[in-house]
């Protein structure tokens, strides 16, 4: 839960729309879980973001059914109840966010226990300046290792960053699901918008 606290506390602001009233719905709900727990039987299509979604939502309406009792009626809390695209979308938004800026820090971590190992620092500057040529990459690397760094070497690197990179968020994703089949993590990947980070090393053996 806490690995995706971020998107909980979004997706109860999407239902709520007030940001004081969103973080009591954040604070309840980490209180029901504390108090109650999961139940793995119920995962819905063996995806924990829609289970979790779901008991957001539960807790989002309880809450706006009893602070706002004059405000909403059943039918208003029914219609909360069958989700709006829009609220859906800000849900899977916040979702793709949290894992990517997971997989970012399992990618630092990795370096860290790497002696001379330089993933993390080259696909963040890749990805801060994408269009810039190899040998600008090359350069800035060098400057900022304290040793040269020829373009070939740059390019090599960056395949490897990127390969890890997708080897981490295909892990990452696989902790999501019930069933974490090939085929299961991707269609995850599909639906949450990221095969492109992975789709060249999908099926490929070190």
């Amino acid at each position: 839960v806490m690995r995706y606290a971020r998107a909980i506390h979004k997706y109860g602001a999407a239902i709520v729309r007030d940001p004081h009233e969103a973080e009591e719905v954040t604070q309840d709900f980490l209180v029901k879980v504390l108090d109650q727990g999961f139940c793995p039987e119920n995962v819905s299509r063996g995806r924990f973001r829609d289970y979790l979604k779901a008991a957001v939502r539960y807790v989002a309406i309880d809450h706006l059914r009893k602070r706002r009792p004059a405000q909403l009626s059943e039918a208003d809390l029914g219609n909360l109840a069958q989700e709006s695209p829009e609220i859906e979308q800000e849900w899977q938004h916040q979702w793709r966010d949290c894992l990517l800026e997971r997989v970012w820090q399992s990618l630092e971590v990795f370096q860290s226990h790497q002696q001379g190992n330089t993933y993390y620092i080259v696909l963040r500057q890749f990805t801060a300046q994408p269009m810039d040529s190899s040998a600008t990459h090359a350069e800035r690397l060098s400057q900022s290792l304290g040793k040269p760094i020829r373009p070939d070497a740059f390019r090599q690197l960056l395949h490897r960053a990127r390969r890890q990179f997708a080897k981490l968020l295909i892990d990452e994703v696989r902790k999501t699901l019930q069933a974490p089949t090939a085929e299961a993590v991707e269609l995850e990947l599909i639906d949450l918008e990221l095969m492109s980070y992975v789709r060249d090393f999908l099926g490929k053996k070190e």
